[in-house]
């Protein structure tokens, strides 16, 4: 396959300087020849001694739709001479859980299967995503190595599925609970994006939705977790974000929870949350000793 190449340049608005990054596309990362199982690879083009830590990122849209081409605010990280990774995984127009999953940690698996080639450091690897990529990244800190949760796929099955750490912003964590804790959308129903993830209503698939459910995966060994949530979220309740930080404070997994006050899907996070993903980052690429804690800001700020 002939992969796209590209020198890009990025504004990252956190007073880091913009590095350019070589970019090569359409990498198939399980060897199907399947769009939906390829990943981007952003590299930088400052050459270092160190390999470069990787920041991969998973792209929200409902697992309904969405795509690798805008990793958005993941290329901030581009700043600290990171590379980034940016994929894309089955649909749940092609496919119901746990594909998606499935396909996420094949792209891990990838990633440090190939990390010797593209100068890329294996062990310092933070999953980073938003929405139902907040979900995904999640399961993958709260599932590190298990064979029955790790899918079978692609030629890279030898290699770990640990993360060195996770970056949820907003995403769903307990599918039994939300429609009890305030949302503008049923999310019970057949036609709901956790209906049609797990392939009915939610209530009649409780234990599939247990099983595909950070907040029930949640164990002592689990990935330090950075949570990013609104307060008047209307899609995924704020406290999905905050019951789950809750958990892994009691079994003292690092977990910092930023909240975001009047903050809603997404919107309202201004140059606060940057700054707290910058410093995430830096903690546990760098071991740079920056007492991460839990914190709220007001949105906008």
């Amino acid at each position: 396959m002939n992969y796209g190449l590209a020198i890009l340049t990025f504004s990252i608005g956190v007073a880091l300087a913009a590095p350019q990054m070589r970019r090569i596309n359409d990498i198939d990362y399980v060897g199907d020849a399947n769009p939906r199982q390829t990943l981007d690879l952003y590299i930088p083009e400052a050459k270092t001694e160190s390999s470069y830590p990787v920041v991969l990122w998973i792209h929200g849209g409902a697992w309904r739709k969405g795509s690798k081409d805008r990793p958005g605010r993941a290329l901030k990280a581009a700043g600290l001479n990171c590379a980034i990774v940016s994929i894309n995984y089955r649909l749940t127009s092609e496919k119901s859980w746990p594909v998606q999953i499935h396909d996420c940690k094949a792209a891990l698996r990838w990633v440090k299967a190939n990390a010797k080639k593209y100068h890329l450091d294996a062990e310092r690897i933070v999953v980073w995503g938003g929405s139902a990529g907040g979900h995904l990244v999640t399961f993958m800190g709260t599932t590190q190595n298990q064979p029955e949760l790790d899918g079978e796929l692609g030629p890279h099955i030898d290699q770990s599925t640990s993360v060195k750490g996770v970056i949820n912003f907003f995403g769903p964590t307990d599918f039994l609970v939300m429609n009890q804790q305030g949302s503008s959308m049923d999310h019970n129903a057949a036609s709901s994006p956790e209906g049609q993830l797990l392939g009915g209503e939610v209530s009649t698939l409780k234990a599939r939705a247990k099983i595909a459910s950070p907040f029930h995966q949640v164990s002592s060994d689990d990935a330090p977790i950075l949570t990013v949530h609104g307060t008047k979220d209307p899609l995924v309740p704020y406290l999905q974000g905050k019951a789950l930080d809750d958990k892994l404070d009691t079994l003292k997994v690092p977990s910092i929870l930023l909240t975001v006050l009047d903050g809603g899907h997404g919107r309202g996070f201004g140059p606060s949350v940057d700054k707290a993903v910058i410093a995430f980052l830096k903690h546990h690429f760098f071991d740079e000793d920056l007492k991460l804690k839990d914190s709220t800001v007001k949105a906008g700020r």
